[in-house]
């Protein structure tokens, strides 16, 4: 789609009627801090989704031919433009998610770090490599990395314009077209910021945004050359057997249920700090959000005490204040998750020590004459104690601002426990004594774990990112998230020039004895390695 897509807004009525079409033909943007409708877009026809993607391949033809270096340069003009429009995004991402300003101004120093580190390394990622081979010597070899064609990005509503855009910026650079499906929930900040990107003067076609639901995604995946999907675990299985089916590329960011590990030795206040951020930063609304807590008895009740204190000083509230902590929810139907985990914890004996309960906040944008206040979405900072490892809220993705808190009475209980879980994304660890906290970490079954600190590692683009178990597939980050979007092609080129080569036809007896003799003297142990050194 791209350019054509019009965002059009409405009443600030959220029941007001579509004109010109059928609800089912657009999405409607509500900002959940006061529950007004802000904008509708029009979903993509199966015909659009085509044309796009026709347009998609068109421009690739291109822009693949652009060298490294001139796919850097396009990139670094459009995100100047991105830079100088920061404010009107800034804006248009706090109305159409309601979380804190803070919060969202973290996606954008991740999409400009994002931007600026690819941009610098990606000329020398993908250099042809030039390979030292230890048998053929009289060979010459190098890799060269060709670019898939269509990367397709399906992107959540939790982070719209990070996880939009910083798979985007390393599959551009490799040479590939981008097709982006926002989450119906929160497309317009990545809409308006493709829109600005393509007028920096990108190629028509090479970057654009498509809008829809999951049937639209689903179509979105037969037209693509690789997948990236951030999202469900549902929803990323269907995504990754219809990529087998028809074996493209497919990289799954899924859900996470991190565990925080308190041991005895732990810095008190900081842990409780790091815990409660890492549990309430974005409303909880975070696949690496601090969802289990496992702390050693001995600093049981002062870890808790301090972490309810800390979670009743945070402010809540409308999101355009930088002085509010906690924002609103973005999906409404996340109230029903959480609602059913805390009813069935506290059935089973678990007590909430503060919040556990909705909150009514009125937005002050809609006070003017005539007009009714409206009530935002927003769930209470929570904290929970008494829980079971067997209780879902122990156990299923909770994406709120819930964080339950169990006494152990180990380190190797903690890990256990930690262990028991059917996800394995990030992960905390917490003490004084550094060398044990890092033997603690590497038991730990999880893409990262942080050491005295919380969720920090995704901001470590130089390092791999990813899940194990149920929490996704691939890894992102890095040279690694470059190399998702090449095809490697290996040229061996010959530098003698014989008129034969010994082991072409015809075969003879001399050739398989001579053969065997080399066998036994090259494989005999220590002979290799004196061979490596002779050709040093």
């Amino acid at each position: 789609m791209g350019s054509s897509d019009k965002v059009s807004a409405v009443s600030a009525d959220p029941a007001a009627p579509f004109d010109g079409g059928q609800p089912d033909d657009f999405l409607r943007c509500v900002d959940p801090s006061s529950s007004r409708m802000i904008a509708r877009m029009a979903i993509a026809t199966p015909l659009k989704v085509e044309e796009a993607a026709r347009d998609a391949r068109r421009a690739f033809a291109a822009w693949r031919r652009l060298s490294v270096q001139e796919r850097c340069d396009a990139l670094i003009k459009a995100g100047d433009i991105l830079l100088e429009h920061r404010k009107e995004l800034l804006d248009l991402l706090v109305a159409e998610t309601g979380k804190a300003i803070v919060d969202a101004q973290a996606e954008f120093l991740n999409l400009f770090e994002t931007l600026r580190y690819y941009t610098s390394n990606a000329p020398e990622f993908l250099a042809d490599a030039r390979l030292s081979l230890h048998l053929l010597k009289n060979k010459r070899a190098r890799v060269e990395y060709m670019p898939l064609g269509v990367v397709v990005n399906i992107s959540p509503w939790n982070f719209p314009l990070d996880l939009s855009l910083t798979p985007a910026i390393p599959a551009l650079l490799a040479g590939n077209a981008v097709l982006i499906k926002p989450s119906e929930h929160t497309p317009l900040t990545v809409f308006r910021a493709v829109e600005l990107m393509n007028q920096s003067g990108l190629p028509a076609g090479i970057l654009q945004t498509v809008m829809g639901r999951g049937d639209v995604g689903a179509l979105l995946v037969d037209q693509a050359d690789a997948v990236t999907f951030t999202g469900s675990v549902s929803t990323g299985r269907k995504v990754a057997v219809r990529a087998a089916e028809r074996l493209i590329p497919c990289t799954l960011e899924l859900g996470g249920k991190d565990p925080a590990i308190v041991l005895e030795d732990a810095d008190i206040e900081r842990a409780a700090r790091g815990v409660v951020w890492g549990a309430f930063f974005n409303s909880g609304q975070v696949c690496m959000s601090v969802e289990r807590v496992f702390v050693h008895e001995a600093v049981y009740d002062a870890f808790v005490e301090r972490v309810v204190a800390l979670t009743a000083e945070l402010r809540q509230g409308v999101p355009h204040d930088y002085n509010i902590d906690v924002g609103a929810m973005i999906d409404p139907g996340q109230f029903e998750i959480i609602e059913a985990q805390l009813r069935e914890a506290t059935a089973q004996g678990a007590r909430v020590l503060i919040g556990g309960e909705r909150v009514q906040l009125e937005s002050q944008l809609n006070h003017h004459p005539g007009h009714t206040p409206m009530i935002g979405d927003f769930f209470a900072p929570t904290v929970v104690v008494d829980v079971d490892p067997a209780m879902k809220l122990m156990r299923e993705e909770t994406f709120g601002p819930v964080l339950p808190i169990m006494k152990v009475r180990s380190a190797f209980e903690a890990v256990k426990l930690a262990n028991d879980s059917e996800f394995g994304l990030n992960a905390s660890v917490w003490g004084r004594d550094i060398k044990r906290a890092r033997k603690i970490a590497s038991q730990v079954e999880a893409g990262q774990v942080c050491i005295n600190d919380v969720i920090v590692s995704y901001a470590a683009i130089e390092a791999p990112y990813g899940g194990i178990k149920n929490s996704g597939l691939g890894r992102r980050k890095g040279s690694a998230e470059i190399y998702k979007f090449v095809e490697s092609k290996t040229v061996l080129e010959d530098i003698i020039g014989l008129k034969k080569e010994p082991y072409w036809y015809p075969y003879h007896e001399s050739l398989g004895k001579g053969v065997d003799k080399v066998i036994g003297l090259l494989y005999q142990r220590g002979v290799a390695k004196r061979i490596k050194s002779f050709f040093r």
